[in-house]
């Protein structure tokens, strides 16, 4: 009998904290202002593995004004925030949503 190898496994994520889903589109369409950002403000916390973010396509929760964020991970249910501006309060608010309190 041969043994067939199975087409799907599991894979370990390097995110533990949080993966961090930012609109494309709402972030300026190739522009990526609020991803590096707050790319930025995760590693200034001492959060560079642990927290990934990344830019993706339409989340399908298109905000009036502002950027459409989906955050997940591990140990937390799926959360969408629209953050309204792309300065530091904007990046601080989210920074302190996604991150747990110590």
């Amino acid at each position: 009998m041969s043994s067939k190898k199975s087409v799907l496994e599991t894979a370990e994520q390097p995110w533990s904290t949080a993966l961090v889903l930012v609109c494309s589109e709402c972030d300026g369409g190739h522009g990526v202002e609020l991803t590096n950002r707050l790319k930025d403000s995760m590693k200034a916390a001492g959060h560079k593995k642990d927290v990934r973010v990344a830019r993706v396509r339409c989340l399908g929760i298109c905000p009036k004004r502002g950027v459409a964020v989906t955050v997940t991970g591990i140990e937390r249910t799926a959360c969408s925030y629209v953050v309204h501006g792309k300065g530091d309060d904007a990046v601080d608010a989210l920074r302190d949503a996604i991150l747990p309190q110590r």
